[in-house]
C-alpha cells in the first residue's frame, strides 16, 4: 500500500476512534462484550455486567439520556428486535437520542455480510452527533461494512484519489486518470457483460461533467459487478459533488455500494405486482387481460392448432343466494383447482365470474373432452358442477376456436339445467306422492280401529290450532266452517251445544292448548269422562304423534261411546 494510502487510513481510524464515545464489540445472541473505547462521560461501568443488554439498560435508568428519547432507545436495544432486524440483512441501525446535557449522540448497529445465529457478532457503537444529522466520523464508520470503493475525482484534471477500496480488487499503480481506470476496471472483467453498455455510458467523463453543470444532483447507475467468490452481484455506483466544486473545477465523490439484496428483492417485488396484474386475485388463474395478451401471442406464435376449453360453473347464482358468497367463492376456487390439476402444462384463465377458459398447445380435442369428462366426476363427489365446451383448429383462428368452445358450453349449461328441471319435478311428484301414501295409510289405519265405538277421530296441531287430517261426523264440519277452521273454536261450540254444562268447563281446559303440551310432556295420554245433554256417556282420549318440530305440534283426540 503506498504511503499516501495508509496516512489516509490513519487519519480514518485515528478520526473515528477519537469520535466514538463507546465502542464494543458484541455478541448478539448471548450479549457477550468486548469493550475498545469506553467513555468515561457515560455514568455507567460496563465492567459491573456480564451482558451487553443490562448493561446498554442501565444508561437509560442513570438518565443519561433525554427522558423524551428514552422509551425510543429502550425499543431500540430490545435484544430480540436486534438479532431479527440483524438477520433479515440490516447491515447499519441507528438510533439518535439526545443527552440530559442537551447535547446527541447517535447509537450504532454495524454487522458484516457473514452476520447470523452461527456467527452472531456486531460493532454496537455511540458517537457524538449534532441534532440535525450525523458527523462526518459517523460515515466514515459504514466504509469497511457497506462500499465497496470511494474514489474522489477530479474531472477537471482526469485524476482520482481512492479513499477506500475492496482488498479483493486489484489496483494497477500505474493508472492515474480517472477516464483511464473505468475502462481497466470493464476492461478486467469486472462488469456483467450484459451491463457493459451501462456502464460505459455511465461512466462516460463528458456526460458526467453535462449532468452536474445542469443539474447538480447526485447520479446512480446499478450493474453486476463481479465478486471474490466469483460470481456477479448487484452494486451501485453514486456520483456526488465533492467540496469545492464548480463547473470549472469538476470535483467530485464516488461510491460503490453492494446493493445484491436490496436489488434482487426490488426485482421480485417487481415480478410480484406484475404477477398480480395478470392473475385473478380469488382463484390465483390468469385472469381475462393475460388471456387477451396470450390470444395474440398465440395468433403471432409457431403452433399450428390450438384447442379450447370452456367452462361455466354451474349453480353460482344459487350458491351465493342461499349459502352466502364465501360458499361461492369457494366453490369457484374449488373449480379452478381442479381445472388446473388436470391441465398442469397448459394456461388456464379465469375471465369472468363464474366462467373459465383452458387453452393448449399440444391436446387433441378428443384428449381435452375426456379430461373435462374427469373434471366433472371429480367435482360432482364435492357437491359442483360444470357446463363445458371444446373446440380446436388453427392457431390463426384462435378467437374463433374459443367462440366455438363457449357456444358448444352454452348448448351443454342448457341440456344440464333441461335435466335439472326434469329431475326436480320427478322430486316433487314423487314428494307428493310419498305425502299422499302418507296421509292414506293414516286414514287407513284409524278406520280399522274406530269401526262402530268411534264418534271421532282428530288430528290437531295444537301449536297452529288446526286439523291436519280427520275422521269427524257432518255435524263437526259445520262446525268448523263456521268457526272458520279454529279447532279450539268449533269444540267450544261442539261443548256448548252438546255437552251437559257441569262437563263443559273441564271439557274446555282441555282447549288450552298451551297447558295441555306441558301435561303430555309428562303423561303418555290425556283422559277425560263426560255426558252428552243426550245422555251419551263419552271417554275423550288424546295422545302425541311423532309430528313434532319448531312449527308443528300434532296431536290424536279420540272420541269413543264408553257405554
Amino acid at each position: 500500500m503506498a504511503s499516501q494510502d495508509k496516512e489516509l487510513y490513519g487519519f480514518i481510524e485515528n478520526t473515528l476512534m477519537n469520535d466514538f464515545v463507546q465502542l464494543a464489540k458484541v455478541n448478539i445472541e448471548n450479549g457477550d462484550f468486548r469493550f475498545l473505547k469506553v467513555s468515561p462521560n457515560i455514568n455507567v461501568d460496563p465492567g459491573g455486567f456480564s451482558n451487553i443488554y443490562d448493561y446498554t439498560q442501565q444508561i437509560a435508568k442513570s438518565k443519561y439520556i433525554s427522558a423524551d428519547y428514552e422509551d425510543g432507545y429502550l425499543r431500540f436495544i430490545d435484544p430480540a428486535t436486534i438479532r431479527r432486524r440483524v438477520y433479515a440483512g440490516e447491515r447499519r441501525i441507528v438510533y439518535r437520542y439526545k443527552r440530559t446535557d442537551g447535547k446527541w449522540d447517535v447509537f450504532s448497529i454495524t454487522s458484516p455480510k457473514e452476520c447470523s445465529p452461527e456467527n452472531p457478532w456486531t460493532v454496537f457503537s455511540i458517537m457524538n452527533s449534532d441534532a440535525g444529522s450525523t458527523a462526518l466520523t459517523e460515515a466514515m464508520t459504514t466504509l469497511s461494512v457497506i462500499y465497496y470503493k470511494i474514489l474522489k475525482i477530479d474531472l477537471t484534471a482526469d485524476s482520482f484519489e481512492i479513499i477506500k477500496a475492496d482488498s479483493s480488487e486489484q489496483i494497477d499503480g500505474s493508472i492515474h486518470k480517472i477516464t483511464e481506470w473505468f475502462e481497466y476496471f470493464a476492461r478486467m472483467g469486472n462488469v456483467h457483460e450484459e451491463d457493459l453498455d451501462v456502464y460505459q455510458n455511465f461512466t462516460d467523463t463528458e456526460k458526467i461533467k453535462e449532468h452536474f453543470r445542469t443539474k447538480k444532483t447526485r447520479v446512480s447507475c446499478r450493474y453486476r459487478r463481479k465478486h471474490k467468490t466469483g460470481g456477479y452481484r448487484w452494486a451501485q455506483m453514486d456520483i456526488v459533488m465533492g467540496e469545492g466544486y464548480s463547473d470549472d473545477n469538476v470535483k467530485l465523490l464516488l461510491f460503490v455500494k453492494d446493493v445484491h439484496e436490496e436489488h434482487m428483492s426490488e426485482l421480485r417485488h417487481r415480478e410480484e405486482l406484475v404477477d398480480n396484474f395478470n392473475r385473478d386475485a380469488l382463484t390465483l388463474l390468469y385472469n381475462r387481460n393475460t388471456f387477451n395478451d396470450d390470444v395474440d401471442r398465440i395468433r403471432k406464435g409457431s403452433a399450428k392448432t390450438i384447442t379450447c376449453l370452456y367452462v361455466d360453473a354451474n349453480g353460482l347464482h344459487e350458491i351465493n343466494n342461499s349459502l352466502g358468497h364465501q360458499k361461492g367463492d369457494d366453490m369457484l376456487c374449488c373449480v379452478a383447482d381442479t381445472l388446473k390439476s388436470f391441465f398442469p402444462d397448459d394456461r388456464v384463465y379465469r375471465i369472468g365470474g363464474d366462467e373459465y377458459v383452458m387453452l393448449s398447445k399440444h391436446l387433441t380435442s378428443e384428449e381435452v373432452t375426456a379430461k373435462a369428462k374427469e373434471v366433472n366426476k371429480k367435482l360432482a363427489q364435492l357437491n359442483y358442477a360444470i357446463s363445458a365446451g371444446v373446440a380446436s383448429g388453427a392457431n390463426t383462428d384462435v378467437s374463433k376456436i374459443v367462440d366455438n368452445a363457449e357456444q358448444a358450453m352454452r348448448i351443454n349449461k342448457e341440456e344440464y339445467y333441461k335435466g335439472l328441471d326434469k329431475d326436480r319435478k320427478k322430486r316433487e311428484r314423487n314428494e307428493e306422492l310419498e305425502k299422499m301414501l302418507a296421509e292414506k295409510r293414516d286414514e287407513e289405519y284409524f278406520l280399522g280401529l274406530i269401526g262402530e265405538m268411534y264418534a271421532g277421530v282428530y288430528f290437531i296441531d295444537i301449536k297452529r290450532d288446526s286439523l291436519r287430517h280427520i275422521f269427524i261426523p257432518e255435524y263437526f264440519k259445520g262446525l268448523l266452517e263456521e268457526a272458520s277452521f279454529s279447532v279450539s273454536k268449533a269444540l267450544t261450540m261442539y261443548a256448548t251445544k252438546f255437552v251437559e254444562s257441569k262437563y263443559i268447563d273441564g271439557f274446555c281446559e282441555l282447549l288450552n292448548f298451551e297447558e295441555l303440551a306441558k301435561t303430555l310432556d309428562t303423561k303418555e295420554s290425556v283422559d277425560y269422562l263426560y255426558r252428552k245433554k243426550n245422555g251419551a256417556l263419552m271417554e275423550l282420549k288424546i295422545l302425541r304423534t311423532n309430528a313434532v318440530s319448531d312449527g308443528k305440534e300434532e296431536t290424536i283426540w279420540i272420541f269413543k261411546h264408553a257405554e
